[in-house]
This record gives structure tokens, sequence and C-alpha cells, in this order.
């Protein structure tokens, strides 16, 4: 525990120091992330049996998280229809036809869809313009949102397994992950909502928005750790890796923030939450 608590700290303190310096700051975090992530992924896939293009999909998460520091955000959708033609492309053009399965075309699509694209809209949040003053400082309203997001995601995770661990009794979806309850998922949604409405205050974010923004966020946020953990319970395995001291690998330690980023720049651009 002591383990996690330090890892976890350290990256909350690097991840904010990046986010209030730039989106391409925060590249040196999330480009590392991507990849380690999709090859996380990828030999997950290999645990199974399947045959993801392993060079496609590094190609394409790194495509895509450069696309979204370099194009508007419109753009990226482009982007990413290029890519899975690239990547159809390939498979279709494979002389072996025991290596040109469907499955794992599909297979490498999912990958970097979830992992890169997803992920790769946290620097058009960091890129929304605006700026906010909050205690005297001045920060850019896109940092502002970012952290935000950030937080929901962190303090759903910490309410679901403290409220778990002290309150659960209710199993919620024991043939995907037997430890998460219902009383847990209910406090990190309570938690998300909280932190959600207390860092609106301090940003200046109104505060109706601010607690719709943290209920969406922490309910996506379990969605996005309970399909990491039907992933690795198909693969049967505990953890997606071992880069991250005391939390796992890269899946286990930023599952919710690949489902939630999209989520979150979607509510912002066009629902004008917040």
């Amino acid at each position: 525990m002591i383990k996690r608590i330090v890892t976890g700290a350290a990256l909350i303190i690097l991840s904010v120091t990046l986010i209030l310096i730039s989106k391409w700051a925060m590249a040196l975090l999330i480009v590392p992330v991507g990849i380690a992530g999709i090859r996380e992924f990828f030999r997950l896939a290999e645990s199974k049996g399947l045959r993801p293009s392993l060079y496609n999909g590094v190609f394409s998460v790194f495509a895509l998280y450069l696309s979204a520091l370099l194009l508007p955000s419109d753009m990226i959708p482009a982007v990413l229809t290029a890519l899975i033609i690239f990547t159809i492309s390939v498979f279709v053009l494979k002389k072996d036809i025991a290596s040109a399965s469907f499955v794992d075309a599909g297979v490498t699509i999912l990958g970097y869809v979830y992992i890169g694209w997803f992920f790769s809209m946290i620097f058009c949040v960091r890129d929304m313009s605006g700026t906010i003053i909050s205690a005297g400082f001045t920060i850019d309203q896109g940092a502002a949102m970012v952290l935000l997001l950030v937080f929901a995601n962190c303090f759903t995770d910490i309410g679901s397994y403290f409220f778990g661990k002290f309150f659960g009794r209710n199993k919620l979806c024991p043939h995907i992950s037997p430890n998460k309850t219902v009383e847990g998922s209910i406090g990190g949604i309570c938690t998300g909502i909280c932190v959600s409405v207390l860092i609106g205050k301090l940003l200046s974010f109104n505060l109706m928005d601010s607690m719709w923004f943290g209920l969406i966020i922490s309910i996506v946020a379990q969605g996005g750790d309970l399909w990491e953990s039907l992933i690795k319970r198909d693969a049967s395995v505990k953890d997606s890796g071992k880069s991250i001291p005391g939390h796992g690998g890269v899946l286990d330690r930023f599952d919710s923030l690949f489902l939630t980023t999209p989520v979150a720049f979607y509510l912002f651009k066009y629902f004008s939450i917040l």
C-alpha cells in the first residue's frame, strides 16, 4: 500500500506540473503512456492466441497523438479513418493467409482506437482557449479542464476502493471483478462529484456543471475500470504489466482516463459543460 501511495502521489505531481506547463509538456508523459499501453493491450491479446500488428498499433498511436498536438480537433477523425484503411490494407496484402486474420486486424484497430484516438483528445481538451483566475493565479482554461478530469478520475478510484473496503457487501460485477461492490461504486461516484465540485469552485466553474461533470465522469470511469478488468480476466492475468510500482501496468492505472477523456472533450465542446 505504501508503494502504491508513493507512486500515485509522484504521478499526480508530475502530471499536474506537465499539464500546467503546456500540451507539449504533457506529451512527455502521454506519448510513453500510449506506447506502453498499446504494447500491454497487444500482449494481453497475444495471450489469447491473437496476432495484432504491434508496429501498426504503435505507429497509429503515435500518429494520433501527433495529430492531436498539431491539428484542429475536427481533423482527428479523418486521421483515424486513414489509419484504419491503412491497417485493413496491410492485412489484406499479407501473403500468408494464416497471418491475415480479420480478427487480428480488428484487435489492432480496437487497440489504437481505445488507447490512441480516445486518449489523444486530452491534448484537444488542453488546447481549449480561455484563462481562469483562481486564488490570484492565472491559468489556461484548457489546463483547468484537464486537471478537473484527472482529479475526478483519481478520486473516483480512491473513493471506490475505500468505500468498497469498509462498506462493501453487494457484488457489482462478480463475473468480471469479484472485489468490486455496489457500495464501492456509489462511494466512488459520490467522491468524484464532491471533488469535481470542490475543484470547480476553486476554478470558478458553475456549480451544477461541476456536479453533472463529476457524475458523468465517475460513472464512465468505473465503466473503463470494468472494461480493463474484463480484458485481464479474459487473458487470465491479475495485472496488465509491471511498469508502475504498486499499480501494475499502464492499463491498470490509466484505464478510466482512456474512456473518460473523449467523454470530457465532448461535454466541454458540444454540451457547454463548464
